[in-house]
């Protein structure tokens, strides 16, 4: 996962460009965002896995395709601080717009809503994540897109690191035990 966001968030190059002013089409974008949230999602089954979780357990997990749910039950199962499942599913409808309208906004966060919140902080905010009207065009800056690459690497460290933490512990018990 963290190999795919780094490529993803580098951009777009070819010899003389300038990888800072190149830009992807929407429905690449939308299917970079597609292919980072599986990558996650793949990871969290990896990481439950290597928790020891039973075959019981782990079956409905890996039918779970919502990767802010599975995230939310990963985390409480690990005892994982939670928090990133409004975001996700923000960069989710981001996702949905770039790749199924051409990043053109044809629906709210809400049903009936007018506005698309992003998923990603705006600097011109002071990190606080702005709206789109209905109609609107959403585009990635390359600080957006390097953000947002970041944001999934940050989730997969920490999920791997407290999977690190959790197998230790197992060990060390297990060894007590005998």
């Amino acid at each position: 996962m963290c190999n795919g966001a780094l490529f993803f968030g580098a951009g777009p190059s070819s010899p003389g460009s300038d990888p800072g002013r190149a830009r992807y089409p929407a429905k690449v974008l939308g299917n970079g965002l597609r292919e980072l949230d599986r990558f996650l999602n793949i990871l969290l089954d990896e990481v439950a896995a290597g928790a020891g979780w039973s075959a019981e357990d782990l079956a409905p997990l890996a039918r779970t395709r919502n990767t802010p749910n599975k995230l939310a039950v990963v985390s409480l199962r690990m005892n994982i601080p939670a928090g990133h499942d409004v975001r996700l599913r923000a960069l989710g409808r981001c996702r949905d717009t770039l790749f199924h309208c051409n990043g053109i906004v044809r629906r709210g966060d809400r049903r009936h809503g007018t506005t698309l919140t992003l998923g990603w902080p705006s600097e011109a905010r002071g990190g606080l994540s702005r709206e789109l009207q209905i109609g609107e065009h959403l585009s990635l800056s390359a600080a957006d897109l390097a953000w947002i690459c970041d944001f999934y690497v940050r989730i997969g460290d920490s999920l791997l690191e407290r999977a690190a933490t959790g197998a230790a512990a197992l060990a060390v018990r297990s060894t007590t035990r005998s």
